[in-house]
């Protein structure tokens, strides 16, 4: 598999460092993971049901706790 370099802001780092489950998931398993592959609205409206109806109790405290600092 070939890679990118991509240069990202303290904060974007500090962000996405939050989003791994485990010391094991690399921040390319974090992006697949969390960012669906979107094409169409109607894609992006199943790919967030699903999204929505598979996040456990722990994403969805992280992903409170990322909105509420901003």
């Amino acid at each position: 598999m070939t890679s990118k370099t991509v240069s990202l802001s303290e904060e974007a780092y500090d962000r996405l460092k939050k989003w791994k489950v485990n010391d094991a998931e690399s921040f390319s398993d974090v992006i697949l993971r969390v960012l669906p592959k979107i094409r169409t609205p109607e894609e992006l409206r199943k790919a967030f049901d699903e999204f929505e109806s598979s996040l456990s109790d722990k994403e969805a405290d992280k992903m409170i706790e990322d909105i509420e600092e901003n």
